[in-house]
């Protein structure tokens, strides 16, 4: 194949060349680029594992806090309403006290009308 070169001049040849080591220079950039493309999608991937750990992580919390507050809240109601039961059933105690005792809303004015004919108090 010496003829066919042959024709060439060596400007030509020498253009070639040239030409060939941009092509490689251009392909060698576009291989270094790939790589750190690699790395970055590398760093993405295991950034979006982390977020994923870190979603269920907070969904579980999420889970657990609200089970906590419901139970806070049950405890709540079950407190107050003993409170309210244990208001009302003293206050019927004393309602039902009051009526059964005889003469008990009595006493209290016929100590006022002894008082009031009392002659130490100085009324007649």
């Amino acid at each position: 194949m010496p003829g066919a070169w042959a024709g060439l001049g060596g400007k030509e040849v020498t253009q070639c060349q040239q030409e060939a080591e941009e092509v490689t220079q251009i392909m060698l950039d576009n291989y270094s680029k790939v790589l750190d493309r690699e790395g970055k999608l590398q760093d993405l991937d295991s950034r979006a594992e982390e977020l994923l750990d870190m979603s269920t992580t907070f969904s579980k919390t999420s889970k657990t806090l609200a089970q906590k507050k419901r139970w806070e809240d049950k405890k709540l109601r079950l407190v107050l309403a003993g409170v309210a039961v244990g208001v009302l059933v003293v206050i019927i105690l004393a309602v039902a006290l009051s009526l059964s005792l005889p003469g008990a809303g009595t006493q209290v004015s016929g100590q006022a009308e002894v008082r009031a004919s009392d002659p130490i108090n100085g009324s007649n």
